[in-house]
């Protein structure tokens, strides 16, 4: 509605100056008749450059609604790869303690074999060595 109140008064100021350019010459000038088709040719070209002027608006709103969207996905896909890292993250340090679980039975179960076996070899060293002892005597 405002582009075609935009375009009436932008006719009416066109028309109203090319009649005032034509009253105002007091004397008759070889060229008026170039002048009045200069004038109706600039009129008539008006709504063209008003026409270019609004498809270029529109064009320009279009990639700006595009540029919109867009960046509304890039938000959303943002969020959904910041939860995804989230849940990674918690994982990995699920995991992590998992493994760290593991690494100390591991090292119990160690522990406890190699004092097994310290034990067996220990009470078979004593017993031999008591063996010997009580021979001699």
């Amino acid at each position: 509605m405002n582009v075609k109140r935009l375009m009436l008064s932008a006719l009416i100021t066109l028309l109203l100056t090319s009649t005032g350019l034509m009253l105002n010459q007091s004397t008759a000038h070889a060229g008026w008749w170039e002048d009045y088709k200069q004038g109706i040719q600039s009129f008539t070209e008006l709504p063209q450059e008003v026409n270019e002027l609004k498809q270029n608006y529109d064009q320009a709103m279009n990639e700006l609604d595009q540029a919109k969207q867009n960046m509304q996905a890039f938000r959303d896909e943002n969020t959904r790869l910041a939860e995804q890292n989230e849940l990674l993250a918690q994982t990995v340090k699920q995991l992590q303690q998992a493994e760290a679980e593991r690494a100390a039975s591991a090292h119990f179960w160690k522990t406890l074999l190699f004092s097994a076996i310290g034990l067996v070899l220990a009470w078979f060293v004593f017993t031999r060595l008591v063996r010997v002892g009580l021979r001699r005597r």
